[in-house]
């Protein structure tokens, strides 16, 4: 039992000083970043990610220092992995918009269906761990409106325990699906940026016929792979392969 103690201490206490020195990281860096050190501060971030941290606020950092020293590919690659992880981060949502100005090729965009904007907007409203906590605390509400209905002896407290339970379920559910769908689009995205300007391919071979140019910081969906080269898919619609080493994907 001692040394199970001792092991949840040891573990609380290394807890504490990773956040402790990834705090400490961040404010340099900020600090570097006011002072437009920008490459200093760069590399400041780039040793938290080491660090295996990760989160929206730090990719967008990274992305604010790669757009300030004129790297508008890096620049675009963390904001769009900044709204990966929280696609309700304004912020870097904003600076993407103005990061893909800066960009060669424009691309337009097909239009959705109304039910995936309509669902691409909800799960929008909140990241992946809001979802999961919103989540448990319907839980918690569903297991406290059971209480009132079986424990409480008025009968309006019994209807109001129902009523809240219900509800609750309800929300539960949808919190339930919203935060699964959220954690999949951040483990299973298949999207990337490209950092070599290159000729799309018909085929995956590198003496296929060439089918169109791409250019650095256009984001892409990766659909397949073969022959180290990647089946991209354009927002157009447009398709081909490219060689691996020409984009770099958002979940690396």
């Amino acid at each position: 039992m001692k040394k199970i103690f001792a092991y949840i201490t040891l573990s609380l206490l290394s807890l504490n000083m990773f956040s402790a020195d990834v705090d400490a990281l961040a404010d340099s860096a900020q600090n570097y970043f006011m002072q437009t050190r920008y490459a200093d501060a760069l590399n400041l971030y780039d040793s938290i990610c080491r660090m295996g941290y990760s989160s929206s606020d730090l990719y967008y950092n990274m992305g604010n220092c790669y757009y300030r020293l004129n790297e508008i590919p890096y620049s675009v690659y963390y904001y769009e992995k900044a709204l990966m992880l929280n696609p309700s981060n304004s912020d870097a949502e904003f600076n993407l918009n103005i990061a893909n100005r800066s960009l060669k090729q424009v691309v337009e965009v097909l239009p959705k269906p109304f039910y995936e904007r309509w669902g691409t907007a909800v799960l929008g409203i909140m990241g992946t761990d809001a979802w999961t906590i919103f989540n448990i605390i319907m839980l918690a509400l569903v297991l406290a409106g059971i209480a009132l209905y079986l424990f409480m002896g008025s009968i309006a407290m019994r209807k109001l325990g129902f009523s809240v339970a219900v509800i609750a379920f309800v929300l539960f559910i949808i919190t339930a699906v919203c935060a699964y769908k959220s954690s999949v689009r951040i483990t299973e995205n298949n999207y990337a940026v490209v950092f070599e300007q290159s000729m799309v391919k018909s085929s995956p071979n590198a003496d296929a016929v060439n089918s169109f140019e791409i250019f650095e910081g256009l984001k892409v969906n990766v659909v397949d792979s073969a022959n180290g080269m990647y089946n991209i898919r354009l927002a157009d619609g447009k398709e081909g392969w490219i060689d691996a080493n020409d984009v770099k994907l958002l979940a690396e």
